[in-house]
Parts: C-alpha cells; sequence; structure tokens
C-alpha cells in the first residue's frame, strides 16, 4: 500500500516547498553533446508533426522546432533588456563585450529593483536586516522581479518581472505558433498562458573562475509541458539549455500520482540512474528556435564557456484541468520553522511551541508566482501505463482549442501586476498575512480558501 494511501482513501503527501526542484547529490558522468541542425527529424522547420517528431517525443520526451518565432518580435524587449537594473548597475554595455564578462562582482547584494510597496499591504520588500512583523529578519522573500546568482562558475539573471508583460507572454508562450504545437503535442483544451519564467540570462565566466558544470535537477511542479525560447544564438557550449533525453519515462511511473508531482524513493534511485546512463543534449539554436519537452524532464543551465550572453525564455504549458489549492508557505516566527501547505488545502503547525503561536495569523504567507500554474491539479490518480496516454501527440488535428482561464492572481484578488511607480518588467507577489487566505480551524491547523476557475460547459 502506498505511504499515502489509508483504508483505500488518499491522503495529502507530505508538503514540500513549492519554491523546491527534485534532485539528487549525483553529478552528471557524461559531457553533453550540441543538438544541431543537422540532428533534427523531418520536419523540425515547419508547424505541426511530422511521424519522426512524434517518434521522437515519444521516445525521447523533446523536439526542437527551428524559427518557430521570427525573431523581429524579440526587437522590444531586447532593447528593454538592456535598460535593466542588472544590466546598468554593473556597466554592461551593449557595444562592448568586455564587459558582459563576470558582471555579477558589481551587483549589489540587495536587489530589491522593481519591487512595490505592497509587502505584507503596507511597506517595501525587506532587506535582511529589516525588522518584520509577520518573519523574522532574514527570512526570505521568495523570489524577486530581478533573480541574480552565480550559477556553478557563470553569472546568471533571472528576469521574472518580465514574465506577465502581457506582449511579452503575446511574443512567447501564448504566440500562435506556440499554442498550436502545444495542442499538436498535449492535446486540448491548452490553457492559454498569462505569465511565463521571464528571461534567463547567463553571462560569459571570468577566465580566471571555476571551470562551468551541470546542475541536473527537475523542477516538481504542476507543469505538463516545458518550453524554452531562444532570444539569442546559442553554439555549442555557449550556455544552451540542457536537457536529459528519455528522463521523463524513467520518472514518470516512480510518481505517486499522474499530475501532481509526488516523489518516492524509487524516483530518486531514478534521477542516480538517468544522470549516470544518459548523454545529456545541449540545445543549440537561433533566435525563435523553441525546445518543447515534457515537463519531467531532468534539465540543467548549459555549461558555458563562450563570449556570448545565453538568452532564453523558460516557460510551462498546461492543459485546462480542474484545480485545488495553491502552493503556499508560510513563515516561521521567532526562530520556528518555515510551514508549506499541503495537498488538501491545510497548513499545520506545530502546537508545542511556546516561541510561535500557531493561532498567529500575521505571518507572512508567498507562492511560487514566477509560475502560470500555481495550484495542485484535483485529480490525484496514479501515473498511467503509458506516459502519453492522454497526448495527442498529431492523432487529432490542431483546432485552436485553446481556453483563457482567469489568472491565479486575479481570482485570489493578489498583487503581482506592476504598480505605483513600479516600471515595466517590475511586480511579483508579496507576502500577505496568513489570516487573510486561511481560516484557523485550531489545533495548529490553518485552511486556505479557495478560489478554483470553474470551466464552462460549451457542449451546448
Amino acid at each position: 500500500m502506498s505511504q499515502n494511501q489509508v483504508s483505500g482513501a488518499i491522503r495529502a503527501p507530505k508538503p514540500a516547498d513549492p519554491e523546491s526542484a527534485f534532485g539528487t547529490k549525483t553529478k552528471a558522468a557524461h559531457a553533453p553533446r550540441p543538438s544541431t541542425p543537422d540532428l533534427d527529424p523531418p520536419g523540425a522547420d515547419q508547424l505541426g508533426l511530422s511521424p519522426e517528431e512524434i517518434a521522437q517525443f515519444r521516445e525521447q520526451g523533446y523536439i526542437i522546432k527551428r524559427g518557430l518565432i521570427p525573431p523581429e518580435v524579440f526587437e522590444p524587449f531586447h532593447a528593454l533588456w538592456w535598460q535593466q537594473p542588472p544590466i546598468v548597475n554593473s556597466g554592461v554595455n551593449e557595444n562592448d563585450p568586455r564587459t558582459w564578462v563576470a558582471p555579477g562582482k558589481h551587483w549589489p547584494p540587495d536587489q530589491r529593483w522593481s519591487t512595490a510597496d505592497n509587502w505584507m499591504g503596507e511597506g517595501a520588500w525587506p532587506r535582511d536586516e529589516d525588522a518584520r512583523r509577520g518573519a523574522q529578519a532574514g527570512e526570505r522573500v521568495g523570489r524577486l522581479p530581478h533573480k541574480l546568482t552565480q550559477d556553478i562558475a557563470n553569472d546568471v539573471w533571472r528576469w521574472h518581472g518580465i514574465g506577465h508583460d502581457p506582449d511579452f507572454v503575446n511574443a512567447t508562450t501564448a504566440h500562435p505558433n506556440v499554442l498550436h504545437m502545444a495542442e499538436a503535442l498535449m492535446g486540448g483544451p491548452v490553457k492559454r498562458p498569462h505569465r511565463n519564467r521571464g528571461i534567463y540570462s547567463i553571462f560569459p565566466r571570468d577566465p580566471e573562475g571555476d571551470e562551468s558544470n551541470l546542475g541536473p535537477h527537475m523542477d516538481a511542479n504542476m507543469t505538463e509541458l516545458m518550453v524554452v525560447t531562444y532570444m539569442s544564438r546559442i553554439g555549442p557550449r555557449q550556455g544552451g539549455f540542457t536537457i536529459f533525453p528519455t528522463s521523463p519515462q524513467r520518472l514518470y511511473p516512480t510518481s505517486e500520482q499522474a499530475y501532481n508531482w509526488v516523489a518516492t524513493d524509487a524516483s530518486r534511485e531514478a534521477m542516480d540512474a538517468i544522470k549516470e546512463d544518459v548523454v545529456p543534449l545541449e540545445f543549440v539554436g537561433e533566435p525563435g528556435d523553441v525546445l518543447f519537452a515534457h515537463a519531467l524532464m531532468v534539465h540543467s543551465a548549459g555549461i558555458h564557456e563562450g563570449d556570448n550572453i545565453r538568452m532564453a525564455v523558460i516557460q510551462d504549458m498546461n492543459r485546462s484541468r480542474q484545480r485545488t489549492h495553491m502552493r503556499w508557505t508560510a513563515a516561521g516566527k521567532n526562530g520556528a520553522p518555515r510551514v508549506h501547505c499541503d495537498m488538501d488545502g491545510c497548513f499545520r503547525f506545530p502546537t508545542d511551541n511556546t516561541d510561535d503561536d500557531p493561532a498567529d495569523g500575521d505571518r507572512e504567507v508567498t507562492n511560487q508566482w514566477i509560475m502560470d500554474s500555481n495550484e495542485f491539479v484535483e485529480s490525484r490518480v496514479p501515473p498511467h501505463e503509458d506516459i502519453f496516454a492522454e497526448w495527442n501527440l498529431g492523432r487529432e488535428p490542431v483546432t485552436g482549442n485553446v481556453i483563457d482561464e482567469q489568472p491565479w492572481w486575479e481570482r485570489y484578488n493578489l498583487p503581482l501586476l506592476p504598480e505605483g511607480d513600479v516600471p515595466r518588467g517590475g511586480g511579483g507577489m508579496p507576502a500577505v498575512s496568513l489570516d487573510s487566505i486561511a481560516e484557523y480551524e485550531g489545533d495548529g491547523v490553518w485552511r486556505v480558501d479557495r478560489h478554483v476557475w470553474e470551466p464552462t460547459d460549451t457542449s451546448g
């Protein structure tokens, strides 16, 4: 009997941190090979799916479409990219490639650029040293509009804020050609995206620093189709998004559920075997090339030993499905640990901690706002025998079966979009108080509000 089954009923699995990915400590055993266009199956330069592409997706879990989006649609966003705080503050100059190398040394530690004065509904997003009524000083604030890190030698800027810009979404995830391919692969109805994760940029590394390496992981969220669009030319060993073909087929049967990722011991064994056995594939391409992969694809930022800036749009796509509770996470207070919402929509705070009153609803609550789908799928059925049992994969013609669901932030009346004097490409989900999104039931249990989008029956 599954650890999540009791007397035939399925209970919620142990709650997970919405910001966490799924991975193990094992390192990738093989160097990646480049996915140059000469290796593409027939049909890679055409809209739709060829028989060879269908076979590749079934067997390998991915396809690449060349020139799917006209590169000129990116021009306004390239111009906007060069005007952003991480670029301006670090002295990166579009016309001087020498300034592109390792700009992170110039990034300030406080990166609260482009946020509004809406933290807990009343003030600026906190810095590490700031006293906070809903959490202890130094507690994390979740994703920022601009997330800047050093990832295994290379400086990385994840411009999440641009991901909810309507024009940007229309040029990328909601581009008609991308929606066409999503329906051809997954089948309909496709959930029309209202945001994506934004532009992930990897800069050339310091030649005297550490070597660039892979960091394989799987995102462990409720996404069905992972989409990566290039906004810059990427050659071999130039930071190309790197995948581990066949990994979805290995991981899928190890999950306890078909639509919500619930890892098991077998999942960790499969992940180790994937990194040991599979030769990773480095997405090489031009602006407008798009990679489509099953969302359980193990992947990594690519090895970057070049002198270019790698710009990729990371996107999540789904079919329109009935969903339930938001994936929330709540801060502990006075040194108490963080608590995550479970799949049944409950926070369960310890009742034996005298320093953190479980009935205290004036505590910070956040979610992984960079995602377009932030709610668990209602169905908890186990994995199907065939990972693609419900996928289209060219069986039915594309008819434009796309449903424009109301975005989760509108349904929950949550701040996300830029407001006040926040510039374009800013915004993001600030903390709100626990008692504004949940009701206390006693014994440390808070039950969150549910604002589910209800599909309309148009069958007549």
